[in-house]
C-alpha cells in the first residue's frame, strides 16, 4: 500500500507540470492511476514479490493513458467559441468562454439590423488569447445573420451591413 501511495503522490506532482491541464485531464489522470495500480495488482496475484513493482508500473501507465483520455471529455475550444457567438448574437450581451488554456469573448457592437434577405443580423468582435497571456490575442470582427430555420451564420465581411 505504501508504494501505491508513493505512486500516486508521485503522479499528482508529474500531472501538475502539464502545462494548462484540463479538468477532464486531471480526473483522467486521477481514475486512470487507480484502475492501473489495480490492474497491475492483479497481475502480480501469482508472484506477490512483484506486487510492489507492478502496482506502481501499472498505476503511472494508468495514468498517462487517463490523462489522455480525460482531455477528449472537456469540450473543445471552438465549439464553446461558437456557442459564445450565437449567444452574445441572441442576447446581445457579451458571452465568455475557456477552455484548454484558451480563454475568448464575444462582444456585440451596436444594434442589430435586418439585411436584404430579410435576416436579423448583428456585428460582434470574437476575441481569444492563452489563459494569462495578454500579448498572445488574437480577434476579429465578423456579422452573424439569423437564418429562417433559426440558426445563426457568420458572414465575413458583412454584405447589408450599414456600416460598411
Amino acid at each position: 500500500m505504501r508504494q501505491f501511495s508513493f505512486a500516486l503522490c508521485a503522479l499528482a506532482a508529474l500531472s501538475a507540470c502539464a502545462e494548462n491541464p484540463t479538468e477532464g485531464a486531471l480526473w483522467g489522470t486521477g481514475a486512470g492511476a487507480v484502475v492501473g495500480g489495480g490492474i497491475g495488482r492483479a497481475a502480480a496475484i501469482g508472484a506477490p514479490h512483484l506486487a510492489s513493482t507492478f502496482t506502481p508500473v501499472g498505476a503511472v501507465a494508468g495514468a498517462a493513458a487517463g490523462y489522455m483520455i480525460g482531455g477528449y471529455f472537456d469540450p473543445h475550444p471552438n465549439r464553446l467559441w461558437s456557442a459564445a457567438t450565437i449567444e452574445a448574437a441572441e442576447t446581445g450581451q457579451e458571452a465568455r468562454w475557456a477552455a484548454r488554456g484558451l480563454e475568448g469573448a464575444v462582444v456585440p457592437q451596436g444594434v442589430g439590423w435586418t439585411d436584404g434577405g430579410g435576416r436579423a443580423c448583428r456585428r460582434l468582435v470574437q476575441s481569444a488569447m492563452r489563459t494569462g497571456e495578454t500579448g498572445s490575442a488574437y480577434s476579429r470582427e465578423v456579422v452573424a445573420c439569423r437564418l429562417v430555420d433559426g440558426t445563426w451564420e457568420v458572414v465575413l465581411p458583412a454584405e447589408d451591413d450599414p456600416k460598411s
